[in-house]
This record gives C-alpha cells, sequence and structure tokens, in this order.
C-alpha cells in the first residue's frame, strides 16, 4: 500500500478527505514514528502528542458488502522474515509446516468444496469464461480480464488481466459469496504470471480479503469501506500489508520482507498466503518457501514501529474484523507501461495448501 500519491507530492492531512472521494490514490495516517521508504520520497511520520501524523499514499483498492461468517478455528503462523519455520503451539506461533496445517497438494477443479477441490473454494477457469456464480468482476481506468488458453499452468485455461498503464488502473474478480469458515482468517494459494513490469514501478495489488468497515471515511472506488489485508509487489519486491479505508484519516501498516528474493516474472509460480485477525497477520510463500512475515513484530512501513507495540489503536487483533470477501487480479497504483498478469489454480482453505506438484 506504500508509496503513493505521497511519493511524488507532500500532502498535508486535511486533504485527505478530498483525496479519498477521488478515483485514484488517497492519503493515508500510519501509525507509528520515523520516514517512510526514503528511496520512494516517503514522508516522515509526526509521533508528537496531538500533532497530526505523517501520511503516505494508501493504495487503497476494495470494499466489499457482506456480513461477517461464523468464527473459523484458524491458528496465525507468524514467521521470521525470509527465515526458516519453527514449530511450536502457541497460537500466533505455530509451524505452517506442522500436522495443525498440513499440506494438500492434491489436483483441484472449478467448484466450493467438492471432491476434486483441495480446499474449501477452488477456481481453475476450466469453464472457459469467468463463472457468475462465484465472481463479481470490477475493471477501471482500461483494466481488462478475460480466461484464455495461451498461457496456462494446468488444464486449458486461466485468467488473464491486462493493465494499459491509466491511472487507478485495475481488473479484479471478487468472491460473491465466500465460505463462512473462511471469515476467521484463510490460507490462499494461487498460480501466477508476470510480465516484467512490477521491476520498474511501484505497488501492484495481486491478491486481497477483508470485508466492509462501518467508519465514516471513504476511500477511492470501486467499493470505498473495505478493511483488507493484501499480498503485492512493489518495485521488484514484496509487499504484505493491512489497509482500513472506513477511517479518517485512512490506515495503512505494510513489510517488505528482508532479505527476500524478487518476484518472479515471466514463470509460472505458486504463491501461498495466510491471512489472520485475531490477532493481525500476514504469512508469505513462494514456490513452497517462506518469504516473510507481516504482523507487530514485523513493520516495515511506517518507520519507527517498535516491535511488538500494538498496530493501530492500541491493539494488533481485530482491525479487519471478517474475511468475507476475497480478490484476485491487479490494481496498479503507480502504472507506467502496460503489464499482463495471469492466474491459475486458485485455492481458499482454514489449512494451507501447498503447491501442485510437477507443474
Amino acid at each position: 500500500m506504500n508509496l503513493c500519491c505521497s511519493h511524488f507530492a507532500r500532502l498535508a492531512v486535511p486533504v485527505i478527505a478530498i483525496l479519498g472521494a477521488s478515483f485514484g490514490c488517497t492519503e493515508a495516517t500510519k501509525v507509528g514514528s520515523g520516514p517512510s521508504d526514503a528511496a520512494s520520497g516517503g514522508l516522515a511520520a509526526d509521533t508528537g502528542a496531538g500533532d497530526a501524523q505523517g501520511v503516505d499514499g494508501v493504495d487503497a483498492t476494495l470494499g466489499v458488502d457482506g456480513d461477517d461468517g461464523a468464527p473459523g478455528s484458524i491458528t496465525p503462523t507468524p514467521t521470521a522474515d525470509a527465515a526458516p519455520i519453527e514449530a511450536a503451539s502457541a497460537p500466533g506461533e505455530g509451524s505452517v509446516d506442522d500436522a495443525s496445517t498440513p499440506l494438500d497438494a492434491g489436483p483441484d477443479a472449478a467448484g466450493e468444496g467438492g471432491a476434486a477441490c483441495a480446499g474449501l473454494f477452488c477456481e481453475d477457469f476450466e469453464q472457459g469464461q469467468i463463472d457468475p456464480a462465484k465472481w463479481d468482476t470490477e475493471t477501471g481506468a482500461g483494466g481488462t480480464l478475460d480466461v484464455e488458453t495461451q498461457t496456462v499452468a494446468h488444464g486449458q485455461y486461466a485468467m488473464h488481466v491486462h493493465g494499459l498503464a491509466g491511472p487507478a488502473d485495475y481488473a479484479l474478480i471478487v468472491t460473491k459469496a465466500a465460505p463462512a469458515a473462511l471469515s476467521a482468517g484463510a490460507f490462499g494459494r494461487a498460480y501466477f504470471f508476470i510480465t516484467p513490469k512490477p521491476l520498474t514501478s511501484g505497488h501492484t495489488q495481486m491478491t486481497f480479503a477483508g470485508t466492509n468497515g462501518t467508519g465514516p471515511a471513504e476511500g477511492p472506488g470501486p467499493f470505498p469501506k473495505l478493511r483488507y489485508m493484501e499480498v503485492a509487489n512493489i518495485n521488484g519486491g514484496w509487499q504484505i500489508g493491512f489497509d482500513l479505508l472506513d477511517l479518517s484519516p485512512l490506515i495503512e501498516e505494510v513489510a517488505y520482507p528482508a532479505g527476500s528474493p524478487q518476484v518472479p516474472v515471466a514463470v509460472w509460480t505458486c504463491l501461498e498466503w495466510q491471512f489472520t485477525d485475531q490477532p493481525d497477520v500476514v504469512n508469505l510463500w513462494v514456490d513452497g518457501a517462506a518469504i516473510g512475515t507481516f504482523d507487530n513484530e514485523h513493520v516495515s512501513y511506517p518507520g519507527g514501529h517498535t516491535p511488538g507495540s500494538p498496530l493501530y489503536n492500541g491493539t494488533s487483533s481485530g482491525l479487519i474484523g471478517s474475511y468475507t470477501v476475497f480478490g484476485f487480479g491487479f490494481h496498479d497504483w503507480h502504472p507506467n507501461k502496460p503489464f499482463d498478469l495471469y492466474y491459475d489454480d486458485i485455492v481458499l482453505d482454514t489449512k494451507r495448501v501447498g503447491c501442485l506438484p510437477n507443474l
């Protein structure tokens, strides 16, 4: 979510309400102190009592109305940045590779919890079209999406999204009715193939999950009130974290996993993630290898965050509220040239799914 409009122009907090109503970038308060990514020209946060906090660009994406589902029983499993995952049993310290989160790398097919599906919700696009029973589609500023046969990971079809480098460029599929069991947190897996564009620009969202907030603020469209976590690429690397778009000033916190590899380009890659809300955690894996964690111990932006301190408003739990909507595609916050991104073999579940063998 980092590196949005404020990385190109320093804006004061009173401007936020105006920008939040626009369709492009908006501004966000960052919890904590210290500068944002200096290489990107971010603004320093101000932590003085009663002072306005430093602002940076919220790369706001979707907010979707949805009722909270029944709480699940998922256990968050944060890991050290780019470090091997160690087994543990305490909440928030469990291993994603231990018996509590077994991998299921069997074949999957389009469907929701069917015999051939590796999780509670699956999509492999083998219908040859975006399934209108499962997905809403959202496009803006020239972004397009379709299902095609030229570039696929498995089977005959994959989803293709294309960015035209226009302002607030996006093309997304968004779940219509995600399983209620995922509402407390979820593991996900998707295969992606992306052209080299992310290595030359800032933040491009890839997948997100969250729910519509009830606060008074609104971020940019097409859905302005989402509280969500995401996996994104930024300047060729990875970005994981959350945004709260229904608050004013808007809130953004993210991590750039230390020592993690660059986002693979021009090759099919297995992307896995975990989003939880009790506590608020994002874990990320690429081709089965642990890449890093975002939580109250791992915050890259805003700068100056004290490890272990609350993420926002005195807490590091319950900031999202529920996971009722899941989205895939792209939202490009710093478009500079056209690019293509493909998805295949999407799975959502309450346990880690794992990568398919023999891609």
